[in-house]
């Protein structure tokens, strides 16, 4: 019983070693009209369909580990849609550690050069190609950005996410 026990032990810990963990990500906003989140999205972010100006908040983001290439950003409606409804966008790497994002959007749908798109958003009726400000119409959905630090092999290495409020 006792070998027995001491080879499902050995068995747990290899299976645990080789998990793989994401760590976590520190996200900031640093830009304070959008308050941390906090409340209502400033009209800068809000969708052109609802007569925003459908800006993404400028944010920080820091913890990135070192085999990271890339930065994927997910910007997201928690009440409707898919993960990344309102934004898959990829920012390329150089070793950083850390990155401030600049704000993403307007209605020329600005993307800055080390960026990619390309994937859309669920809006069929709106201008916007790449990113989709908050769009809801004022129903109070709850909108964040879900970021993925990405290896070369495409594997999760760290993450984290950031609210930008509600519309």
């Amino acid at each position: 019983m006792t070998k027995v026990l001491g080879i499902f032990f050995c068995v747990v810990m290899f299976i645990t070693a080789t998990i793989s963990l994401a760590a976590d990500l520190n996200i900031v906003h640093t830009d304070d009209e959008w308050n941390n989140g906090k409340g209502k999205v400033p009209d800068k972010g809000i969708c052109l369909k609802h007569g925003g100006e459908s800006w993404s908040p400028s944010i920080k983001i820091s913890g990135i580990p070192d085999a990271a290439k890339s930065i994927r950003l997910l910007f997201t409606d928690d009440n409707w849609g898919k993960k990344g409804g309102h934004g898959d966008l990829t920012f390329k790497l150089n070793g950083q550690s850390m990155i401030e994002i600049p704000p993403i959007g307007g209605d020329k749908n600005y993307l800055p050069a080390n960026v990619t798109g390309g994937n859309g958003n669920h809006c069929s009726s709106c201008k916007e190609e790449d990113y989709l400000g908050p769009c809801s119409g004022g129903r109070n959905h709850t909108y964040r950005v879900i970021v993925y630090a990405i290896s070369a092999e495409e594997d999760i290495l760290a993450k984290g996410t950031v609210l930008l409020g509600q519309f």
